[in-house]
């Protein structure tokens, strides 16, 4: 299982962190987006976008704007 916090330095997410792809199956996230699935997932758990408060490169991943 990973459990990596973000994935900004690599190509792609790990295929392997199931957390992210279901968010990104379920519309949570966009389909390039580079957050690690445990923080994606504490963060909708928390009724929050988890662009909202995302450093990541929105060049790559097309998700939201951050929310002060």
């Amino acid at each position: 299982m990973s459990e990596a916090p973000h994935y900004f330095e690599c190509q792609e997410a790990d295929p392997a962190d199931w957390q992210l792809k279901m968010a990104k199956e379920l519309g949570y996230v966009p389909p390039g987006c580079l957050l690690g699935g445990i923080v994606v997932m504490a963060e909708v758990t928390a009724g929050r976008s988890p662009c909202w408060g995302c450093n990541g490169p929105r060049e790559r991943c097309g998700g939201q704007g951050k929310q002060p």
